[in-house]
């Protein structure tokens, strides 16, 4: 199964974007690409690229989290909900080992997320 899975990844996701999520983890802002303070202050009339606006979400929102998750930690997840104005419930994934790429590959991710997703999908 790894050599599937390696051969995949990182799928759907570009340099710039990997960029923009290092730029997010470095600076420790939720927050626009940074282009640079001279790009930045052309684009965004800042030369710190803004803080997204997340109290402009309106459309309901499930976090799903796991406590192995890399990318996501649970202080991640909870700092994001202090944010939202529209978090209808945080789902921590019942196994300690579920980790980030599991949501996709994981043999009994149907029964420990997609499940619950699609059931909270199926109520909006």
């Amino acid at each position: 199964m790894l050599p599937v899975i390696l051969g995949h990844t990182p799928a759907g996701a570009s340099t710039r974007q990997t960029i923009h999520y290092g730029q997010e983890v470095k600076s420790g802002y939720f927050r626009q690409y940074d282009y640079g303070s001279l790009e930045n202050s052309l684009k965004y009339d800042s030369v710190d690229p803004p803080n997204y606006d997340l109290s402009k979400v309106s459309a309901p929102v499930a976090l799903h989290y796991s406590n192995n998750d890399w990318l996501a930690s649970p202080t991640d997840v909870d700092a994001l909900e202090s944010e939202l104005p529209n978090v209808i419930g945080k789902f921590l994934v019942p196994l300690d080992q579920f980790n980030h790429i599991d949501y996709l590959w994981a043999i009994d991710a149907k029964t420990l997320v997609y499940d619950t997703a699609i059931n909270i999908m199926t109520q909006y």
